[in-house]
């Protein structure tokens, strides 16, 4: 499978994020195989039209419309580029911590490593012109990289419209959802996060995720209920089956050989696992998608 590199030295300099309009953008490409990236996308429609399939949801793409990818999240695309409109947010995690000095900031938001809702959602146009008008500045001061009329204070105004543009999304992508918008809540939760995305092929129990966070399982549950709107071992075992349809979808282990990446005690277990939460087993989850690829 493909994996997109992010061109750290586009600039002449290490600059770890980019965005563009895609109207712009002679070299715009949707690649239609499954493929990654190992940075995030923030890829923003205003005008266009297609599907994409993102963590084994097939997803429209139509007016207004925002799609959040996470780093190595696998995606295909089949977008049409006549009359397209919109933009291309990129970055490295490396970015965001360094840039707004929180290395768990990428988790405080919600529309990153949701596994409980889509990582998209479509706004009306009034919230659209708010949004667009912060990314066209963005875009403003990176070309003043470009144009060797870079300023002293370039870099605190992109980190405040960048962060205005994060948090914006994030309160509407939480009211689109009817979810916690708070990026300030107590740490743990983004740490159990964080903690997920490392370990969810090895660590399946709320109770390993409490001793790795040094926290009892009551007061974990009652938070991760607050900020993410179900329980602990809800958010694992969702998390858990994304990692087993991606595998079925796009690889050709066998289930034994699936079953042993994802620390299951014997393939049997992780068949009566994923036809609880899925509603068919992994055989035949894994032939229809074969057949659709087809």
């Amino acid at each position: 499978m493909r994996t997109f590199i992010f061109d750290k030295k586009k600039y002449g300099f290490q600059f770890l994020m980019d965005l563009h309009r895609f109207e712009d953008n002679p070299n715009i490409f949707f690649d239609s195989k499954p493929h990654t990236t190992d940075f995030f996308e923030i890829m923003i429609f205003k005008k266009a039209s297609g599907s994409i399939e993102l963590n084994g949801r097939l997803l429209e793409v139509s007016e207004n419309s925002f799609f959040f990818i996470c780093p190595f999240q696998k995606k295909s695309c089949k977008i049409s580029l006549t009359g397209i409109q919109g933009f291309h947010l990129v970055f490295q995690n490396d970015f965001l911590a360094d840039f707004f000095a929180d290395k768990l900031f990428a988790y405080r938001l919600q529309y990153f490593y949701n596994t409980q809702h889509p990582q998209y959602f479509q706004l009306q146009n009034a919230d659209y012109t708010i949004v667009q008008f912060a990314l066209n500045e963005i875009i403003a001061e990176i070309e003043n990289f470009q144009n060797e009329n870079f300023q002293n204070d370039s870099f605190h105004i992109l980190r405040s419209l960048l962060y205005f543009s994060l948090s914006k999304l994030n309160r509407l992508y939480s009211k689109y959802y009817n979810i916690s918008s708070n990026i300030l809540s107590d740490i743990v939760i983004y740490k159990f996060k964080e903690l997920l995305e490392q370990h969810i092929r090895s660590v399946h129990s709320v109770e390993e995720y409490c001793d790795l966070l040094h926290i009892n399982r009551h007061k974990l549950s009652a938070m991760v209920k607050e900020h993410i709107g179900c329980t602990s071992k809800e958010v694992i075992n969702n998390r858990l089956l994304q990692e087993m349809k991606m595998e079925l979808r796009y690889t050709g282990k066998t289930i034994a050989e699936i079953a042993y990446i994802l620390n299951f005690s014997e393939p049997n277990n992780l068949t009566r696992f994923f036809t609880k939460m899925e509603g068919v087993s992994p055989s035949a989850y894994r032939t229809k998608h074969q057949n659709d690829s087809n």
